[in-house]
């Protein structure tokens, strides 16, 4: 077992999937299981338990009544198979204990890759490495924000010292400096002293901040689709989406290319996915919106906000979109 750990946005997944890409071949099954904190939130650890046998197994015969009989059948059905396991985002014990407790429920020569916020949740697995993602020395932190910003690795001449404190406020970490770069594309040296003058106004190390410079720079059609993948759609078929939006009165695809551009938005397969910060940056502007009232909000996603404002019905007109699971 392989731990990879360290801050939100400091490039754990997109590790974790560099390496899955480069060595999945040489195993008999595997599976890569995306955002574990949310999807157990949502769906529960049997989903997933489900989900790690009919993928690794290609069927979709499996059906689990308990955690205890999916790691049951986890031990039994993997336990001479030699398979490649990502678990990413893991955030909680039960997680790693209904999955992937002992290396030795797996064949020989099976590989399983956990990222994770939580250090402390690797400590006493069968891990034989743990790594410690680090944010990226000035160099670095230069050559990936040009990538974004100008296709290029290093600034042209005129945008040297304003890249430079850029870079500087995003502390390093790649989600800030990829976002930043992606939104400054293309603007002149006036835009960018514009944008500038706004990051300073926030705390070094305020990622979701620093990530909402992006959201405000949006038209109200690609802002409101962003707000509605956030809160609603995420991980959910695009096509699925796009036809849902589109009959609302959006104009889903013109705004789902912006935010792929903007690095906002995600292509994973046929679904729409975002990074776990932007994602909460979105439901964080929705929240913002009425702290106090959730029934004044114009999102309703939260389970138990949504049974209160239902029970109390304490609904306004600002409500748009209500999800009922």
């Amino acid at each position: 077992m392989v731990g990879i750990c360290g801050v939100g946005g400091i490039g754990k997944t997109t590790l974790a999937n560099a390496i899955y890409n480069r060595i999945f071949r040489q195993f008999r099954g595997c599976c890569f299981l995306s955002d574990i904190k949310s999807k157990a939130e949502e769906l529960g650890l049997i989903k997933l338990q489900e989900k790690l046998l009919n993928q690794i197994l290609k069927t979709k015969e499996f059906e689990v009544d308990s955690v205890a009989e999916g790691v049951n059948l986890i031990k039994a059905r993997l336990g001479s198979q030699k398979v490649l396991i990502v678990l990413d985002d893991v955030d909680h014990r039960s997680q790693l204990e209904s999955l992937t407790r002992e290396r030795n429920w797996f064949g020989s020569g099976s590989v399983i890759i956990i990222t994770t916020r939580d250090e402390h949740l690797l400590y006493g697995l069968t891990t034989s490495e743990i790594y410690r993602a680090k944010l990226l020395n000035d160099n670095e932190a230069q050559q990936l924000f040009s990538c974004h910003a100008f296709n290029s690795l290093s600034p042209p001449h005129e945008y040297v010292e304003l890249a430079q404190n850029i870079i500087k406020y995003s502390g390093g970490l790649p989600l800030a400096l990829v976002t930043l770069g992606s939104h400054l594309q293309w603007r002149s040296v006036e835009e960018w002293r514009y944008e500038f003058k706004n990051l300073r106004t926030i705390p070094h190390f305020d990622i979701q901040k620093i990530l909402q410079i992006s959201f405000d720079g949006l038209d109200d059609n690609t802002q409101s689709v962003f707000l509605d993948i956030a809160c609603t759609f995420h991980g959910c078929d695009e096509d699925e989406v796009t036809k849902t939006l589109n009959a609302c009165g959006f104009y889903c695809e013109s705004a789902i290319a912006t935010l792929v551009k903007r690095h906002l938005l995600q292509r994973d397969r046929r679904c729409l996915v975002m990074h776990d910060l932007v994602r909460d940056m979105g439901r964080e502007i929705v929240h913002m919106e009425s702290p106090r009232d959730p029934g004044k909000r114009s999102r309703l996603f939260n389970p138990q906000e949504v049974c209160d404002v239902l029970r109390g019905n304490k609904g306004s007109k600002k409500v748009e979109i209500l999800v009922v699971e």
